[in-house]
């Protein structure tokens, strides 16, 4: 596994990459706790407008390293809530960034991964992706996972993934608001460039304060944090 960060643009792009491909980009603590890091990093740097994402090889992430499950047994009840809380915090600390990330969706997205999807600002998903959820064929109930999907889709949908009885094409997830766009799988690469590059453009400081608003919006309910924020780039911006 290797997580390299590197930036293009005059700082403006961090480029993000997370490669543990040769196990279909699976997650354990470690690996996590190392990526989300390395973006709030990333982030850091106030020339950063946006994080791309880059999930290696063929598969986007093949969800939570099975071979960790075997230190589980003898763990207690509140042991395990504590590292599921803990790992769905380190996910909120993506979506929690002051700048947009983006990322290619392509081949499986896989339990965990669903909820990596769900943090990232902007997904783009090839057409020949798919999301599954196959806790219940290990006997177990997803957590932070079952939450997210839960909340994203219709009910029935939710119960036929979650169950392991179905899985999600890229177009299901469009529909659902997964992912921001579906394109062929070999445009990927050149779409995630080109939104990229747009998003670039735009003066890092309006950048962070779009997602100011899009998020707190989201958090609360209310347009009142928006009003500030907004109010606080027109002031900027007439004065300069």
């Amino acid at each position: 596994m290797a997580i390299t960060l590197t930036s293009e643009h005059d700082g403006r792009i961090a480029r993000v990459r997370y490669d543990n491909a040769a196990r279909g980009n699976c997650f354990d603590d470690a690996a996590l706790t190392e990526l989300v890091a390395t973006m709030e990093t990333a982030a850091a740097n106030a020339a950063c407008a946006v994080i791309r994402l880059d999930m290696a090889g063929r598969h986007f992430c093949g969800g939570w390293d099975t071979t960790s499950f075997a230190a589980l047994a003898g763990t207690t009840q509140e042991a395990v809530a504590d590292g599921l809380r803990a790992s769905d915090a380190a996910l909120r600390r993506i979506r929690q960034l002051p700048v947009p990330v983006v990322s290619a969706v392509r081949g499986q997205v896989i339990g965990f991964g669903a909820g990596l999807l769900d943090a990232i600002h902007l997904p783009v998903a090839a057409a020949d992706a798919r999301l599954s959820l196959p806790e219940a064929r290990f006997g177990f109930a997803p957590a932070g996972v079952g939450y997210a999907i839960a909340r994203a889709l219709p009910r029935p949908h939710a119960y036929a993934l979650v169950t392991g009885a179905s899985t999600a094409t890229a177009t299901q997830l469009l529909g659902w608001g997964l992912v921001a766009r579906v394109v062929a799988d070999d445009d990927l690469d050149g779409e995630v460039d080109a939104l990229v590059e747009a998003l670039a453009a735009v003066p890092p400081h309006t950048l962070r304060a779009v997602v100011e608003v899009v998020e707190s919006s989201l958090a609360t309910g209310s347009p009142e944090h928006a009003y500030d924020i907004s109010a606080r780039t027109i002031v900027a911006g007439v004065t300069a």
